[in-house]
């Protein structure tokens, strides 16, 4: 049975028809920068290359862990990154260091479309002052005002909106969106209906994440189990599928979300090695976005955000404000049957896999998510034992396969 991928600048989607079989002949589609769908070209702009530049960015990071700015600084923006669709888009404006913003809508005028602007309080910005986006952002607009820089997206509707800030690097995050929230709704069977799912293949290019002592990095392990996975859940489930990236290629934690809100995903996963200081520690866990419940889960969301353990404690502290109550049930009714199943799935062939269980925690990968959303850490690589499974086929293989039941499952409104 055939299944086809399609690979394009970072972006690999998985196509099946409806009865579950896969359609080799993709219809034409524009190309875009980030991600194409064949079903229906769901796009999503990037910004030009010389807008993003990754080594900036993570010297920029690691600059905010090491030196936080001086709170008696100006505050200045420093760059603007978008992420558009036709239905959906993401704005990422850098700041060197936390500000006030107010939000705003304004209506259409004769000459205008509606408007939504975000005042930052004491910023300076001496960029270019008219990015185009494309989409349902036209454009990215900014002027100054009396104390403020007044940042502006020319929409071509009314929008749903969130607008949240991210510490380390500082930056304030302001995604708009055709349609609400998505929560796969029951069917009068008691079926969730789930077209399309995003794999999320954690780290990448120059990020290996997580390295265990016999070298094995986090980056390779994710991508393969999501390899894994991918065509099972297109061919087998008949739900078109994409993975954010589809080979060793950095792609920003800003972008994994817009890519799964420009796909109009139903499902999000992310896919990651755990990693610890004790050898000893070893185990299966899943992760929602919520307030951290502990201090292990803390631990973990600072090294996948590139933070500090006080910016992730901070983060999520606040992260119940860019929740959306249904969508984060659903996320963890998801994490939970992703627990089982993974562990079903690998226990009948390694001993003394540990349940690690489902926990809370500020995950930016999974912020700004318009779709449940969940972080798999699917072993630590850090734990010798683990490491060696990590690196077998049959332990990929039977990692995804959990996945794949658990979707399923999922599915099935169990």
């Amino acid at each position: 049975m055939r299944f086809w991928t399609l690979a394009l600048l970072g972006a690999v989607a998985c196509k099946s028809t409806a009865a579950g079989q896969p359609d080799p002949t993709p219809a034409p589609f524009p190309r875009v920068e980030l991600v194409a769908t064949p079903s229906d070209a769901a796009q999503i702009e990037a910004p030009p290359s010389s807008d993003v530049d990754a080594g900036a960015r993570a010297a920029a990071t690691a600059a905010a862990v090491t030196a936080p700015a001086d709170p008696r600084a100006p505050v200045m923006v420093t760059q603007i990154e978008r992420y558009g669709s036709k239905d959906s888009a993401r704005i990422v404006v850098f700041v060197t260091r936390q500000a006030e913003y107010d939000v705003g809508e304004l209506d259409a005028t004769a000459t205008l479309g509606p408007r939504l602007y975000v005042d930052i309080a004491g910023a300076q910005y001496a960029g270019r002052r008219n990015l185009d986006v494309g989409g349902i952002v036209q454009r990215v607009r900014t002027g100054d005002g009396e104390g403020r820089l007044r940042v502006v997206l020319d929409l071509q509707q009314k929008v749903y909106k969130r607008v949240f800030y991210l510490p380390e690097p500082p930056r304030v995050v302001i995604d708009v969106s055709r349609h609400p929230p998505r929560s796969a709704w029951q069917r009068g069977d008691g079926e969730r209906e789930l077209r399309r799912l995003v794999l999320d293949p954690g780290h990448g290019g120059h990020d290996p994440g997580a390295i265990g002592g016999a070298g094995l990095e986090e980056k390779d392990v994710a991508l393969d189990v999501a390899h894994r996975a991918a065509p099972l859940i297109a061919r087998e489930l008949g739900i078109d599928t994409l993975l954010t990236r589809d080979g060793d290629e950095f792609v920003a934690l800003d972008e994994r979300v817009a890519k799964a809100n420009a796909f109009a995903a139903d499902l999000f996963i992310s896919i990651h090695c755990n990693a610890s200081e004790s050898p000893q520690s070893h185990g299966v866990m899943s992760f929602v976005l919520d307030v951290s419940a502990d201090a292990t889960s803390e631990r973990v969301a600072a090294r996948e955000n590139f933070t500090s353990r006080a910016a992730a404690a901070d983060f999520s502290s606040n992260v119940r404000s860019v929740l959306d109550a249904h969508t984060a049930r659903s996320s963890l009714r998801f994490a939970q049957l992703l627990q089982r199943s993974s562990l079903a799935s690998v226990s009948p062939f390694y001993r003394g896999v540990q349940d690690g269980g489902v926990r809370r925690a500020g995950f930016y990968v999974l912020a700004g998510a318009r779709m449940p959303a969940v972080l798999f850490e699917v072993s630590f690589i850090s734990n010798p034992t683990e490491e060696s499974r990590l690196d077998s086929d049959h332990y990929r293989q039977k990692l995804a396969d959990g996945i794949v039941n658990a979707v399923r499952a999922y599915r099935e409104g169990k």
